[in-house]
């Protein structure tokens, strides 16, 4: 038969006047009457079957049995606190911080991750900055975009940036112009992810042809507002393979020109430091392991 678990409350109020070497002040710690403390350390004597202090007139010493059920006492409530602790980390959201362009394709992922983990609640803040500051923002988990080689200790590798020019295949129909050659751009509406246009800039000059002329057209704040206009044809526009790898796997868009360009910046998954919740642990694993597939091709 099981031996029967002393009572809890009884045990914290032993604990408090062991501590103190003292009913009165273990009473006054605990909001309690002198006379309660000495009765719930007598039941608990009573239930142990053996004596945890020894009582003199003006003072009260641990008996050998008292002293030794202390430290495990100390350190089953610790445990216990660690627990309630762990399980309560459970019910407080994953705080993910993204850039929006990013947020189309994280959106499926954490879909998928909460109908396998549906316990482990996440909340997404889609936010045009590229960088976190984890000691000035209630974030658990940031994906920043940066150059690929100067990702810090605590920014493991997502993505790398692969751009080409994208367009609706209804505005090719539409404007009847071939698209072989970049100088063939000038027939269509330029969109530019950037208020400095340095897109096209950059990816003309990887072309090598840097005398087309990319100046007009519409510029956009960000990468997926550019994206998203020429998903409903607007125009052309640089977007990212892996952002864009549904639209262009259904031929919502296509990209005329090839191979992509390596931009050399990356997606990366930003962890706070020191944090060692499981369930962030699982968060990150699950986002982490979306993207070991093979990239597009150079």
């Amino acid at each position: 038969m099981p031996r029967n678990t002393p009572p809890l409350y009884a045990l914290s109020v032993f604990e408090a006047a062991a501590r103190h070497q003292s009913f009165t002040r273990a009473a006054n710690e605990l909001c309690l009457t002198q006379g309660a403390v000495s009765k719930q350390v007598a039941q608990l004597e009573a239930h142990l079957g053996y004596p945890l202090f020894h009582r003199y007139a003006r003072s009260l010493r641990l008996s050998a049995q008292g002293e030794l059920l202390l430290g495990y006492v100390q350190r089953g409530f610790k445990v216990l606190e660690q627990g309630m602790d762990a399980a309560a980390a459970l019910t407080t959201p994953i705080r993910i911080k993204a850039p929006s362009c990013v947020v189309r394709w994280l959106l499926p992922a954490l879909r998928d991750f909460a109908a396998q983990s549906p316990d482990i609640p996440v909340q997404l803040a889609g936010v045009h900055e590229h960088a976190v500051n984890f000691a000035q923002e209630d974030v658990d988990l940031a994906i920043v975009y940066k150059p690929r080689n100067a990702l810090a200790d605590n920014e493991q590798l997502l993505f790398e940036e692969v751009l080409t020019p994208v367009i609706s295949p209804r505005l090719l129909r539409q404007v009847g112009r071939t698209l072989a050659q970049e100088t063939d751009l000038a027939h269509y509406p330029l969109l530019h992810p950037s208020h400095d246009k340095r897109d096209w800039r950059q990816w003309l000059a990887w072309r090598g042809a840097p005398a087309v002329d990319y100046r007009g057209g519409t510029v956009f704040d960000t990468l997926d507002q550019a994206m998203n206009a020429a998903l409903q044809g607007y125009g052309i526009t640089l977007g990212d393979l892996t952002l864009l790898a549904r639209e262009l796997a259904e031929g919502e868009v296509v990209a005329p020109f090839a191979p992509p360009w390596r931009s050399g910046y990356a997606y990366a998954l930003a962890s706070k430091p020191d944090e060692s919740r499981p369930a962030l642990h699982s968060v990150r694993e699950w986002l982490l392991a979306q993207c070991r597939q093979p990239a597009p091709a150079p």
